[in-house]
């Protein structure tokens, strides 16, 4: 628990340095005048004027929402002031508008359609508007022709100013959530490659690729939300892109917690999770096939979405009370319930109506990217964790497998690595040889000088018959005193010779050992030697030749 309190905390001061970095580091200083003209503005609506209107709070001035077909006229009390800048540009967001720019009723620029033919999205978002050279001591006027039922037709201030300065100005008057957008997108592809590999590997990932998921969706959500590719992405594409992440985020997180509790009686969240992503599908679908728009769909959105958020705090508290073993669960339940909560402050804000733009509200632009690092930052101390169980399981593997193969007392492979190998001989075209041994004496050893003496002389002639025949052919521990060496390849005379080396060595011992004699007797056979040509046969033949040779050095030694 200290650990994990440990790493949320250096994660938090993590946030804050990334927060002060992209707000220093980035700091935008025009390097031309700009002009905003919040106020000054005559509007016109339905014959009616309304005088010194502040456009970022025309709706509520006006008293009303706006429909389609509503036409919106907003004049400049004041001529325009030539700025002498070398790209002059105004700089404007509406939003479910489409517009004519003009500068004494003559205009400039219009991106409008035919409101009696059919119309297709056209979001919300910033536009950028070229002027004439000759703006200067004329009157601005923008007509906005409203293309969505119940739209607000606020607009943020508009700018006059140099185009390099003012979309400098777009990026950084959002830059904490352009940076952070880009890093979650960035961390969520590598992130989401990384999981997928472990997923084609291996079990237990597959709530790590949920989450990529959802990291990238994230990303893209305030990127877009955030207005900060408005200066090379048209808006009704960035809208687009916003409303899909947003109605998709709900049905992941849906089934992030699902996977998260696999074990538990889930099927309320499950079904939940399926009938989001289906309304979420249609939703798009319908908005693509330009039947009814992604923006009209909010409201039953927010309703799924609040009904998912009791769920949440339901398996929140399941867990505090249950305390799952599993640190995944708790971790990334942190994590998603966190995201979700500053996920909450958006829907309230785009419910209440309170701001038109997020960058009206520090909160804003604060808490929301700060929740989506902060499920990332759980998601790196998950991936940690499950690196760390994964190294330990894979030691007690390694460690189950030394115990399967390997002869704990000499180090040689046992009787099992001693099987696969002579089935995998039987396979083989080799010309195979096997040598049989059987080590002189053990027995006489543990009785006379006890069974440490015994390891002793086990050890010490493993070693040995290793370090003789390591480049040549694999030597196994199949008994108490008996050894088997599988050769795929030998020549007869070079075998001879290293069996030569071996009882050298043996000698060698004897001098460094008193206590114990160190001998061995042996027989080997080729496979070509034998009818039968497996294994079996063969190495019942080796074993036959070591049984002799065993049999002569004893008869040799009571004759002696």
């Amino acid at each position: 628990m200290r650990k994990f309190m440990t790493f949320l905390g250096s994660a938090s001061v993590l946030v804050v340095i990334t927060f002060i970095i992209s707000v220093k580091f980035f700091a935008f200083v025009p390097e031309h005048s700009i002009i905003h003209m919040e106020r000054g503005w005559t509007v016109i609506y339905h014959n009616q004027n309304y005088l010194n209107t502040n456009l970022e709070s025309m709706s509520r001035q006006l008293g009303k929402t706006f429909d389609r077909g509503d036409m919106i006229t907003l004049y400049q009390t004041e001529t325009l002031k030539d700025l002498d800048v070398p790209f002059p540009y105004l700089f404007f967001k509406s939003q479910f508008c489409t517009y004519d720019v003009c500068l004494d009723n003559k205009t400039i620029f219009s991106n409008h359609h035919d409101p009696g033919n059919r119309q297709e999205f056209t979001g919300i978002g910033y536009s950028f508007i070229p002027m004439p050279r000759d703006y200067g001591g004329k009157r601005l006027s923008i007509k906005l022709y409203v293309t969505e039922n119940g739209t607000r037709a606020d607009l943020i201030t508009p700018m006059l100013g140099n185009y390099d300065d003012l979309y400098r100005h777009l990026l950084h008057s959002a830059m904490y959530p352009f940076i952070t957008g880009a890093f979650l997108i960035v961390f969520g592809v590598v992130f989401l490659f990384v999981s997928t590999l472990f997923f084609i590997r291996t079990s237990g990932v597959s709530t790590q690729v949920y989450c990529s998921f959802l990291t990238i969706v994230l990303g893209s959500w305030i990127l877009t939300a955030y207005n900060t590719l408005d200066y090379i992405i048209d808006p009704a594409i960035t809208s687009t892109i916003e409303y899909c992440s947003m109605f998709l985020m709900t049905p992941l997180i849906y089934l992030i917690v699902y996977d998260l509790h696999k074990r538990s009686d889930n099927k309320i969240i499950m079904i939940m999770g399926l009938a989001t992503l289906a309304f979420s599908i249609l939703f798009m679908l319908l908005h693509f096939l330009n039947v009814v728009h992604i923006n009209h769909f909010l409201k039953p959105f927010y309703f799924i979405s609040g009904f998912g958020l009791i769920l949440l705090f339901v398996y929140d508290y399941v867990d505090i009370k249950n305390r799952p073993r599993n640190s995944s669960t708790r971790i990334l339940m942190i994590g998603v319930t966190l995201l979700t909560l500053s996920l909450i402050v958006y829907a309230f804000i785009a419910i209440s109506m309170i701001v038109t733009d997020y960058r009206q509200s520090f909160l804003l632009g604060v808490i929301i990217p700060s929740g989506s690092m902060v499920f990332v930052i759980t998601q790196l101390l998950n991936y940690f964790v499950y690196m760390t169980h994964t190294f330990a399981q894979k030691k007690e593997y390694a460690a189950l497998t030394k115990i399967a193969y390997i002869d704990n007392l000499t180090g040689l492979p046992n009787r099992v690595s001693s099987d696969e190998k002579m089935s995998e001989f039987d396979k083989s075209d080799y010309d195979f040889c096997l040598v049989s041994l059987d080590l002189n004496g053990l027995k006489e050893v543990n009785d006379n000088s006890g069974h440490p003496a015994g390891d002793r002389l086990l050890k010490s002639f493993s070693e040995a018959l290793a370090e003789t025949f390591k480049d040549v052919g694999v030597c196994c521990r199949v008994g108490g005193d008996e050894f088997i060496i599988h050769i795929s390849s030998i020549e007869k005379e070079k075998l001879d010779r290293l069996l030569s080396d071996l009882d050298k060595r043996l000698l060698q011992l004897d001098d460094e050992d008193q206590e114990i004699n160190h001998s061995v007797s042996y027989g080997y056979a080729f496979r070509s030697e034998t009818k039968e040509r497996d294994t079996h046969s063969v190495f019942m033949l080796a074993d036959q030749r070591m049984y002799n040779y065993k049999n002569m050095r004893y008869a040799h030694m009571t004759r002696r």
